[in-house]
């Protein structure tokens, strides 16, 4: 499995899209606050992204934003005017108003400790245009979720076929921004194609229940301690045995899919019994690994 393959499917991120309809006249709105990964997709009409110190953005059909770290922001009409926030109603698709603005809002709900890794290399917020024509992939998965929310007509109820087709699309974009948008200087993924980081990386990867010493793991790249530390610090924003800790953290989301006990994920993962490897997941995660089983 390649590097970006590897980091997409160690996420385990799951969309949901809470608004598609229309609004009309002068309204604003802001959906962070949540700790997610957020994003708005412009199906027609025009906006303004507004943000604190920054100029005001533009977006037009088929546009769209997303802000990594949950960003305060303001979507609204006019970026000219303070309106209230969150205080104007949105219509269904039922009839296109002229003056309309559609938008399909969403997050992606996680409990992965590396995303603030993988995120705090990203700008505050990323704008996809429709229209750019390096973008012919992404563009298509965006003109898709577009004609899909258009066709439900609907504004919060999603326990329907278009809901779950609107966020499995809205998955798809996640996967193909950070595709295109992860640097490759700095980060994981910069850790996975670096020339000698990317043989520890690997390492710790494919063997998570190895006691690992930070000597073994210099030793792999052919460095001293010291030189590997410092360069990994630097890449990766994490020491080498806290990037450990957090993947085996991360490898127990995914044996979550296959109805392991904690037992046997601790095991899996590098640990001796059940109960220190739980108080090391709820240390982290903030809930023990039992209630991320009854979720999965």
């Amino acid at each position: 499995m390649d590097p970006l393959n590897q980091l997409l499917t160690a996420l385990k991120v799951k969309a949901n899209i809470f608004h598609n309809g229309q609004y009309c006249g002068d309204w604003a709105l802001d959906t962070s606050g949540q700790n997610h990964i957020s994003f708005h997709i412009v199906t027609h009409g025009q906006c303004h992204l507004k943000m604190d110190d920054l100029e005001p953005v533009l977006l037009n059909t088929g546009d769209m934003v997303l802000f990594p770290q949950d960003s305060r922001h303001c979507i609204t009409s006019t970026p000219s005017a303070e309106l209230a926030i969150n205080k104007e109603d949105s219509r269904d698709f039922k009839v296109l108003k002229k003056d309309g603005t559609g938008l399909v809002c969403g997050y992606f709900e996680h409990q992965n400790p590396l995303i603030k890794n993988i995120t705090r290399s990203l700008p505050c917020y990323i704008v996809i245009r429709y229209s750019d024509e390096n973008q012919s992939v992404i563009s298509g998965v965006q003109s898709l979720m577009v004609q899909e929310s258009l066709d439900s007509g609907q504004i919060n109820n999603f326990e329907n076929q278009s809901g779950v087709v609107l966020n499995k699309l809205a998955e798809c974009l996640l996967a193909l921004v950070f595709r295109d948008e992860l640097p490759v200087e700095e980060g994981i993924l910069a850790a996975m194609i670096h020339p000698k980081l990317s043989l520890s990386i690997r390492a710790m990867h494919e063997y998570p229940d190895k006691k690992w010493t930070l000597e073994e793991l210099s030793s792999l790249c052919s460095m001293s301690r010291a030189s590997f530390s410092k360069l990994f610090k630097e890449i990766v924003g994490q020491t080498p045995m806290e990037y450990l800790l957090y993947w085996r953290v991360t490898l127990a989301y995914l044996l979550a899919d296959d109805k392991v006990t904690t037992l046997d994920a601790a095991l899996k993962c590098g640990y001796d019994n059940e109960s220190s490897f739980s108080k090391v997941f709820k240390r982290i995660v903030g809930v023990g690994p039992g209630a991320v089983r009854a979720v999965s």
